[in-house]
């Protein structure tokens, strides 16, 4: 005779007993998992209730760049518990100066920004007007650092050409903006007080040129950051 469960739990003395149903256990996990994605979706929503409008770059802003009200836009974020500038406050940084380089986008914070002077004690702003033949086919912008070299060949300078070629080594761009020419820019160079006479002189005569130096070169004098 084949012995099975039920004969044996019968031989025994015991009923047998069907196998649990799982269903049930299932249902009540599902039950709270939904349960939990409701709590979610209301945490979410009562959090988006406390955005509010702040600023960030209309544009790519460049380290050292005069701010006007169109570099700025306003976007919706959550400005709790970081430091962001309200949109309200949009005319407090109109003529500011940024500290760094801003990607488009990026939201704004008040150490981005300062009101002091770009120029430092013993350093001087001289701008310097170069066409397309004296300058990379790429204008210098804000930011970079150049070498500054004295050139002939315009026949306007009487100065005698100096030993070194190399009129300031490496220094700072702190704005840029349109010649008087087609092709030409006016280029404003940070550079100490003992050169700023030679750079002059040489620039009002049209014998200087201009090339970019890696990112990461230091300028004997620099322009005053924020803190």
């Amino acid at each position: 005779m084949i012995s099975t469960p039920e004969r044996e739990a019968f031989e025994r003395g015991r009923l047998p007993v069907a196998p649990r149903d799982k269903r049930p256990a299932l249902a009540a996990l599902a039950l709270l998992l939904i349960l939990l994605g409701a709590l979610g979706s209301a945490l979410l929503v009562f959090r988006s209730g406390d955005r509010e409008s702040v600023l960030a770059a209309s544009d790519d802003i460049a380290f050292g760049q005069v701010m006007s009200r169109s570099d700025f836009t306003t976007v919706r974020a959550a400005a709790e518990g970081a430091a962001l500038v309200p949109a309200r406050l949009v005319d407090s940084y109109v003529g500011t100066r940024a500290t760094s380089a801003i990607p488009a986008g990026a939201l704004l914070s008040p150490k981005m920004f300062s009101v002091d002077t770009l120029v430092p004690d013993n350093g001087e702003g001289v701008g310097i007007v170069v066409d397309a033949t004296r300058r990379p086919s790429q204008v210098p912008h804000t930011g970079q650092v150049v070498r500054v070299y004295f050139v002939s060949g315009n026949g306007t300078s009487t100065e005698a050409t100096p030993d070194n070629p190399v009129v300031v080594n490496a220094a700072r761009v702190i704005g840029v903006g349109s010649g008087s020419g087609a092709g030409t820019r006016s280029i404003t160079v940070l550079v100490r007080s003992d050169l700023a006479a030679d750079v002059a002189n040489f620039a009002s005569s049209g014998n200087l040129a201009v090339t970019v130096l890696p990112d990461d070169t230091k300028p004997s004098i620099d322009w005053k950051t924020q803190d």
